[in-house]
């Protein structure tokens, strides 16, 4: 025979009823909506991350590229710069100078007399016995050279004398037969000086 339930135990039983088909399969739901809710979370916190990483990966490419041009922007204008002072100390340093150095030498009479000498005379090695015009200087006057010349080189001169030419320094000496002008002007020197020194006084200055 059944024992009869009392009321204590039938709240028991009700009790348990509920639990097990209302708090546990609710429980149950809540864990899995929990961790489901987790994952999602950590999902999207791997996906920050990832992004946040990408975001500073492109960041610091983007700096890196901005820092590359402005390098070779700033390289390039040091060496614009620099090209400009090159230029700026030749023609304000180096011509004038070489001119100053080329121009007095080549004023003196002396010197001059020199020259003229030195050119007739490789004119006559070669054989050549064309009429011959020398050119001088209009800072010196031609009796002058004439007097520091000698007889010979007189005798192989038109007129038997130099002429007074447009030249601010140096000689120069026409063949007339053969059209042939031997210039040994300041400005043809000054060009040729140039020419072979120019190289070695940029290196000597502008040595990287």
């Amino acid at each position: 025979m059944k024992g009869i339930d009392t009321g204590k135990d039938k709240v028991k039983k009700i009790c348990d009823v509920l639990k097990r088909e209302t708090l546990e399969p609710a429980k149950k739901e809540a864990e899995e909506i929990v961790g489901e809710a987790r994952s999602k979370a950590e999902a999207i916190i791997r996906d920050a991350k990832k992004e946040a990483e990408k975001t500073l990966q492109d960041a610091r490419k983007e700096i890196e590229k901005e820092r590359n041009v402005f390098q070779s922007s700033l390289n390039q204008a040091c060496k614009q710069a620099l090209e400009v002072l090159k230029q700026d100390i030749e023609s304000k340093l180096f011509n004038p100078e070489l001119s100053k150095i080329l121009h007095q030498p080549l004023g003196e009479p002396q010197v001059i007399a020199d020259l003229i000498k030195a050119v007739v005379g490789a004119i006559e090695k070669e054989g050549t016995n064309a009429d011959l015009s020398a050119f001088i200087p209009q800072t010196v006057s031609a009796e002058t050279i004439n007097r520091l010349l000698t007889k010979n080189v007189l005798e192989k001169l038109k007129a038997h004398s130099v002429q007074v030419g447009s030249l601010k320094g140096g000689i120069a000496v026409k063949m007339d037969k053969e059209n042939i002008t031997i210039d040994v002007s300041e400005e043809s020197l000054k060009e040729l000086v140039s020419d072979y020194i120019r190289k070695d006084f940029r290196e000597t200055l502008f040595r990287s």
